[in-house]
Order: C-alpha cells, then sequence, then structure tokens
C-alpha cells in the first residue's frame, strides 16, 4: 500500500532563523510575507491546544491518562487538516488526522452539526488499537463549520479477554474489546445514552471508562470554545487564510531540509522479539530515497503479517514515520500536516506494518518504536555533522487486574473493588556525536510517564519495592547510552491477572551502538528477583502466577554508545 503525504507545488519558504540548530537540519529558507503574524498565529493555535490537554488531564478518571499522559490533542482546518497538536505523546502524530479522513468517509464533514461528538477507535479505520478512542467535535461560528477539535486517550480497559485490553496472543481484532465505527455519540449536543451503555457495559471499570471518555469531551469542547474565541478575532477568512501560511511553511521548512541532503539514499533494518507466533524475531526493514525536497520510505522486506498482536496498523507506522522525519529533521518547528506533505509511506499490504483485517494489532507499540528506530537508523547514515545510536524500545509494561481483597479496603464495602493498572517503564536514549544518552526516558512513540508507586499502591494490590536506574546498562563509546530502569514489585493478594512484557531481551535485538560505540544492555523480566528461585520468563509473560507475596522485576534496555573509547595516553607519547 501506498500513501501520498505530499502536495503537488513547493509552499512559500520559511525564515531561515527559525531553523533548527543542529547542521544537517539548517534549511537555507528566504523571508515570507507575515512571518511574525503567521508564527504569534501558530503559537495560539498550540496554546489552545495545550488548553485542550490540560482539561483533559485533569477531568481524567484514570492513572494512564492523569499521570503516565498517554493521550493528546489536535486542531483541525475546517475540512480535516491538522494544525496543532500539543504535545503529549508522539504515538499520536499523523494518526489522528488518518482518523478523520475514515471517518469523514462514513459521516461527511457537511452532516457535522453544532454540538456533535463522534468517535472511533477502529484500528481498520485509520485508528491506533481499540484502547486508543478517537474523538472529533466541529467548530461552527454563525453557523459555518470553521474548524474541528481532536481529542485521542487510551483507555486503560476496553475490554477483551483480559485486564487492560492488550494481550500480544490475541489473534483477531474481535478478542481486543469494543470496537466502536465511526459514530456519533453525541449529536447536536444530545448524548446517545444506549451507545454510553454498550460501553459501560463491555469494560471491567464503568465508571472510570466513562468518566474518562467525558474527559475527552471536555478536552473537545474547551477547544471548540478557544478556537470559536480565535476565529472571531481574526475572522474567519483570515483564520483560513493563516491556516494555509503554516501549514505552507511547514511544509516548505522539511522540503528545505530534504533538499539539503541532495539525492540519497539509505537502508536500515530492525530486529524485535516475537516469542508469541514464532521463535523467528520479526524485522522492520526501511530503505528511504529522498529527491527534489521529498522522502520515499519503503518498508519493503519487512517481515510478514503475524498470527498475533503485534501487527502494527498502517496508521500508526505512518505516525512513527512522521516522528521519525520531524526527529532527524525539524524538531524546533510546530507539528501539522504540512510537515507531512513531503512524505511517502509504501507498506505492503499483509505485512507486519500494514496488516490485513481482522488481524489482532492489540500490542503494536513495540512494533511501531521499532518502525522508528528503523528510519532513524537509516537517516543516521545521511547525516554526517550529526550521528546518534540506537535507543530503548523494550517498553517494559506491567498488566494487572483483579480484585482489591486487602483488608484495609473492604472496610464500608460490600464487595471488593475490581481494578485494572497499566505500568510502562522507560529506559536509556542512545548517545550522540556530542552527548551522552539520557537515563530512563520512554522514548519515540511513547513519552509517557512511569507510573507513580504511590499511586499504584493506593489503587491496587501491588506494592513497587524498587525503582533505579540500572548501572552501566548505557553502552559504552566516546559518549555513554542513557541507562535503564528496573522496577521491582511484590503482589499483595491472591488469584490476580498479570501479564508483562519487554522487547530488546536479546543480544540480536539490543539498542546498536553507532562509530564504534558497544550496544546497550538488553531488558528482561525476572520472577523472584534475588532470591534462590530467581528466573527469567520470556520476553511475552502472559497469565503469570502470582500468589500473594510473589514479587516480579522488569528491566528496561540501555541506549546504545557513540564513538570508539580512547585509549588513554601513556607518558611521552
Amino acid at each position: 500500500m501506498t500513501v501520498s503525504l505530499s502536495s503537488p507545488a513547493d509552499a512559500a519558504p520559511a525564515p531561515a532563523d527559525l531553523a533548527p540548530t543542529h547542521a544537517a537540519s539548517t534549511p537555507d529558507l528566504p523571508a515570507t510575507r507575515n512571518s511574525i503574524v503567521r508564527d504569534v498565529f501558530q503559537r495560539r493555535l498550540v496554546g489552545v491546544a495545550e488548553e485542550m490537554s490540560a482539561a483533559l488531564r485533569r477531568s481524567a478518571f484514570s492513572s494512564i491518562i492523569w499521570d503516565m499522559y498517554d493521550y493528546s490533542c489536535a486542531l483541525f482546518s475546517a475540512d480535516g487538516r491538522m494544525i496543532a497538536q500539543a504535545e503529549t505523546i508522539a504515538a499520536q502524530l499523523g494518526v489522528m488526522e488518518i482518523a478523520c479522513q475514515h471517518i469523514a468517509r462514513k459521516i461527511p464533514l457537511d452532516t457535522w452539526q453544532p454540538g456533535d461528538v463522534i468517535v472511533c477507535n477502529d484500528p481498520y479505520q485509520g485508528c491506533t488499537h481499540t484502547p486508543d478512542i478517537v474523538m472529533f467535535t466541529p467548530v461552527f461560528v454563525d453557523g459555518v463549520r470553521v474548524a474541528l477539535t481532536s481529542t485521542i486517550a487510551h483507555h486503560v480497559d476496553i475490554g477483551g479477554k483480559a485486564p487492560c485490553t492488550t494481550v500480544p496472543d490475541n489473534t483477531e481484532v474481535f478478542g481486543e474489546g469494543l470496537i466502536l465505527p465511526p459514530m456519533k455519540i453525541i449529536r447536536a449536543g444530545i448524548a446517545n445514552e444506549e451507545v454510553f451503555a454498550i460501553f459501560a457495559t463491555n469494560v471491567r471499570m464503568p465508571q472510570a471508562a466513562l468518566g474518562d471518555l467525558r474527559a475527552q469531551i471536555a478536552g473537545c469542547r474547551t477547544g471548540e470554545k478557544r478556537t470559536a474565541e480565535l476565529v472571531t478575532r481574526y475572522g474567519a477568512q483570515r483564520f483560513s487564510d493563516l491556516n494555509e501560511d503554516i501549514l505552507d511553511y511547514s511544509e516548505s521548512y522539511v522540503r528545505a531540509a530534504l533538499r539539503r541532503l541532495e539525492t540519497v539514499s539509505a537502508s536500515a533494518s530492525i530486529l524485535i522479539e516475537d516469542d508469541v507466533a514464532s521463535p523467528e524475531p520479526i524485522e522492520v526493514r526501511c530503505t528511504l530515497r529522498i529527491e527534489n525536497g521529498e522522502v520515499d520510505v519503503d518498508f519493503s522486506g519487512t517481515s510478514a503479517q503475524r498470527a498475533h498482536a503485534l501487527n502494527c496498523p498502517y496508521a500508526s507506522t505512518v505516525s512513527m514515520v512522521s516522528y521519525a522525519v520531524k526527529a532527524a529533521l525539524a524538531p524546533e518547528i510546530s507539528q501539522n500536516s504540512g510537515c507531512n506533505r513531503p512524505i511517502r509511506v509504501h507498506a505492503l499490504a499483509g505485512s507486519v506494518l500494514n496488516p490485513k483485517h481482522p488481524g489482532a494489532v492489540g500490542s503494536r507499540h513495540y512494533t511501531q518504536q521499532a518502525v522508528a528506530e528503523a528510519v532513524l537508523r537509516a537517516f543516521e547514515k545521511l547525516l554526517p555533522d550529526f550521528g546518534f545510536a540506537g535507543s530503548q524500545i523494550a517498553f517494559p509494561a506491567l498488566k494487572a487486574g483483579g480484585f482489591d481483597l486487602r483488608p484495609e479496603r473492604m472496610v464500608g464495602r460490600n464487595e471488593p473493588r475490581y481494578f485494572a493498572i497499566t505500568d510502562i517503564l522507560g529506559g536509556g536514549t542512545g548517545a550522540t556525536s556530542t552527548n551522552n544518552g539520557m537515563d530512563g526516558v520512554d522514548t519515540h512513540g511513547g513519552n509517557c510517564e512511569i507510573l507513580s508507586a504511590e499511586i499504584m499502591e493506593s489503587a491496587c494490590p501491588i506494592r513497587v519495592l524498587r525503582t533505579e536506574l540500572v548501572p552501566e546498562s548505557g553502552g559504552g563509546g566516546e559518549f555513554t547510552g542513557g541507562r535503564a530502569i528496573r522496577r521491582v514489585y511484590e503482589f499483595l493478594n491472591d488469584d490476580l491477572i498479570v501479564n508483562a512484557y519487554v522487547q530488546q531481551a536479546q543480544a540480536s535485538t539490543r539498542p546498536w551502538g553507532s562509530a564504534g560505540g558497544e550496544p546497550g544492555a538488553p531488558g528482561g523480566i525476572i520472577a523472584e528477583p534475588g532470591t534462590p528461585h530467581a528466573h527469567a520468563l520470556p520476553s511475552k509473560a502472559i497469565a503469570v502466577k502470582c500468589a500473594r507475596g510473589a514479587t516480579l522485576q522488569l528491566q528496561s534496555s540501555g541506549g546504545g554508545g557513540y564513538g570508539a573509547v580512547q585509549a588513554p595516553l601513556r607518558p611521552g607519547d
């Protein structure tokens, strides 16, 4: 499958003094008209998106949103092009626009009315995986649709066979919880209560799930109000013209950065563990070809679709390509759909990066992280003035659920409370040609916060015994890779349902070193760490038996090192 994200002609170029700081990403661009007005307008749009973000986060019920930041907010033009996005999670770059395109085919934009709220979470209609619910509202001023607002949030549970929904051994999307096709859950300001009832009936924690859904609505409504105020301030026509200006600016910026590389090509591949349907690793292979200010990203040679949930839906593949191109060439400009116009993505239908329905995709994050890493590894070969090594994409995650039977939690209750909880660990970023890697961060499509130990212990019967950076886990070199995170959990109830996942647990998959640097340390999962019964678990530890008092250790990977270590000078040298 091929999707073009380009426009037919170059737009007006942008001022050179706003270019990124490293030499490989500094396009030489003349000034354009109204550049100050345009840039102030862009920042105002971003400010609206950030206010939407605050409204959603502060209204949410689930810690994965308000403590871990697994959500995003954005504004769109009246015809569905993204014009601004809040900076939360990079996994949503480009996804919301693709979802909007799919939704508009089923529910044409001309049929959207004031007060409508449209939702979808179908991975085969432009979304990512079922826990990520995408929501849109139209913005009307004087009876005319002038913009759209959008939120996307990861719901901690949306049904399926296991708490937290995503399980790598699912083989069909039908096992991954409730699927919402494009639909209006609020029509002209009136809620469709039947849809809300169906939603609540299919999830394990309906109160929290409905609260998170309404928090998304609050985010959209906040954006609707603030965007209408902007339109009133600028006037509808001026608002529309400035939308075009900022999109053209971003397109020209990225094209100019690509032109500095002239006509070049490079290939790279990344291996990640399967450990579910096959002992053979999954390979993500990409070839970049840059010519005339455009980049083709071709994933020919990537592994075929697998019989499990590590398949990555096409929208997520495009999202991670957008992220990698922006990270390599234009990290300092605001994100909008203009950034994506010079990018073309080719992923064969039936491959692990463009699976065919009804393939499962719930654990797609592990594969989409490899997409970003493969594209960046290819770019590293094309940016001689700015080198970097591989980052952790281990993405260690603990997902647990069950009844909280702690006596202190039963006081005043007729029955125990059901819980579902997700925790995600960061790790080390790769070192660069100028700096050591960062310690303990969630890279690429992540950017999620680690769950606070205090929040976990108050929300569920799991105690965090230890959280620490892992010494010497970053790859050695002239510049050292960032350090991994190690966290140890103790389970305080019997009969909990526990799943734990990690990547980069083998020598062949750990973060790569560059320019003579060493690879980062692998990640892993250990049951009963520090005891005579300690033993390693597979990278996809599903339905782990965790009786009361059992312990489990998750560890991420360290970043790769950059540059060979220089031998110390001897006396007389």
